[in-house]
């Protein structure tokens, strides 16, 4: 499996030279591949649309699902470039880690990280992803999105079998995540991580729902006023928010 995902990125890789177009044979020749190898990860990369090919010509160049993957990463790398001094100044007010939180498919994926100044911590690292009914963050991240989605989210997880924390009471989930549109944050107390208590609130971009979620992730015993940590997080995610041409809106 992984040798088939690096041949399919070095063919993608040969697939941006400036000649842009390429036959199976040429293609062969460049990766030392036999022909019937590099026709069948072709016919893979053509599903999902990252390579395009010509029924005419039969040549192949790159499709149109990367310029989506493209837009994609641009628009995270411009979130994190805006969050970072958001993230450092809840880190530095709240003596706690602050985390951004974006969507990657079901789950939240931790775009970027800030280390407040404990030593003992309870950390998750770039690119760290689990299901969205997960921890404070992710929920902040799940009740911005339309109640619609709610119900799609409910039904997935009914059926996957891939989160190490299943949602074992569906109605509980929905009463909290009605209860952190009240509030405008969300706080949990050993979700996922034992001892850990979450505090998240969602981030809004110019239109439509949550574009992401930020907060703080730290030990149970160094909370003192639980209050003073929700109101710095959601001052974070109301800043945030208006970097980006936002607002909080429940859809």
């Amino acid at each position: 499996m992984i040798q088939s995902i690096s041949r399919a990125l070095d063919l993608l890789e040969l697939l941006k030279r400036p000649q842009r177009t390429f036959s199976i044979a040429q293609l062969s020749s460049d990766i030392g591949l036999p022909p019937s190898t590099v026709h069948r990860l072709l016919q893979t990369l053509c599903e999902k649309g990252f390579v395009y090919r010509d029924e005419q010509t039969h040549l192949y160049q790159l499709g149109p699902a990367l310029i989506s993957l493209g837009t994609a990463a641009a628009q995270g790398q411009d979130l994190r470039q805006l969050a970072t001094p958001v993230l450092q100044r809840l880190a530095q007010q709240a003596l706690e880690d602050a985390f951004l939180i974006i969507p990657s498919g079901y789950r939240g994926l931790v775009l970027c990280q800030v280390d407040g100044p404990n030593n003992l911590r309870v950390t998750e690292k770039f690119g760290y992803e689990i299901d969205l009914h997960c921890g404070a963050i992710r929920k902040a991240l799940l009740a911005g999105q339309p109640q619609s989605y709610w119900a799609e989210y409910i039904a997935h997880q009914t059926v996957s079998t891939t989160c190490p924390h299943p949602l074992e009471n569906p109605s509980q989930l929905l009463e909290e995540l009605k209860e952190i549109r009240r509030e405008g944050v969300a706080v949990t107390v050993g979700d996922y991580t034992d001892g850990a208590v979450g505090i998240g609130a969602p981030v809004f971009g110019p239109e439509g729902p949550a574009v992401a979620s930020l907060g703080i992730v730290c030990p149970a015993a160094r909370v003192e006023n639980p209050e003073r940590l929700k109101d710095l997080v959601r001052q974070a995610a109301a800043e945030l928010s208006t970097g980006l041409g936002g607002s909080p809106r429940w859809l």
